[in-house]
């Protein structure tokens, strides 16, 4: 296999705009999937971020990219639209409302309805309506915002658009979801902690044992790839749980990018709705 440069980007959800970001690069291979970048950014910048990397062939992002189809019907009436036909027609309306009035909509709607995606084969992702903690409607706005910054000549975004030829794929990914896979969920990477110590010490196990996946259930993960990190970037990781989640979206992204077997097709759901809604790349065990 050719190397392949792939990315995974975190945004928080709060209120500020811009907000804060962090990304992460790796460079997938036949030994495995080396990260080459760490670097904390924001919002405002991450496309830019992204433009240095000229040969970028995939990116996932932890954040929902659309709204359910639900509350997208109430917006374009709200609009005096007779509806969207395209996820694009959303992003364009969208980027031009600012999040107060987004906001204003969605409690007179009243409702948070989920995607077909956050319930498909049994996930159970918060709404992207979410308006308390975790809150998720700054994070989809601040995300689709986020969206409208890339270069359409370059980035494509799954399952919405066609692929472009050597351009970049852009989808939604979990990281938690991704943890349980890897059978990582007992350790708490994001707790908080007086000292920190005890916070550092359950990011570096994570790493560790994301780095030694391979090693610890050999048959079961045998087609993924192994992550690699040097030590002049651990340090991000011990002190940034949301650096970490960047982490976890680069690989499911290059798991994405080896072996895209291990992911179920966003049509699997028999929903017409996902052209609208997106769709959640969940990494699972064949």
């Amino acid at each position: 296999m050719s190397d392949k440069i792939i990315a995974g980007a975190d945004l928080t959800g709060t209120k500020e705009n811009p907000n804060e970001a962090w990304l992460v690069v790796g460079k997938l291979g036949n030994l495995g999937m080396e990260v080459v970048e760490v670097k904390k950014t924001g919002s405002h910048i991450l496309a830019k971020d992204l433009a240095n990397h000229k040969t970028l062939s995939a990116l996932g992002v932890n954040c929902p990219l659309s709204l359910p189809a639900k509350f997208l019907d109430f917006l374009a009436q709200k609009k005096l639209k007779k509806g969207y036909e395209s996820w694009q027609e959303v992003i364009e309306e969208l980027v031009f409302t600012p999040y107060e009035e987004c906001l204003a909509i969605a409690k007179e709607f009243g409702k948070e309805p989920k995607r077909v995606t956050d319930t498909a084969g049994g996930a159970t992702g918060h709404s992207p309506m979410r308006r308390a903690n975790p809150p998720m409607l700054h994070l989809t706005h601040h995300g689709m915002k986020f969206l409208a910054s890339l270069d359409p000549k370059r980035f494509f975004v799954l399952p919405f658009q066609d692929a472009i030829p050597f351009g970049c794929a852009v989808m939604e990914v979990n990281p938690q979801d991704t943890v349980k896979t890897l059978q990582l969920q007992d350790i708490s990477y994001a707790k908080k902690d007086n000292s920190g110590n005890q916070a550092e010490a359950e990011r570096e196990k994570l790493v560790q044992h994301l780095m030694k996946i391979k090693e610890r259930k050999a048959l079961t993960f045998k087609d993924f790839p192994t992550l690699n990190i040097q030590k002049q970037f651990m340090h991000n990781f011990l002190h940034s749980d949301k650096a970490i989640e960047a982490l976890l979206a680069c690989y499911t992204t290059g798991v994405y990018a080896s072996s895209p077997e291990h992911f179920d097709d966003p049509f699997s759901a028999d929903a017409l709705e996902v052209l609208l809604e997106g769709w959640t790349y969940r990494l699972k065990v064949s």
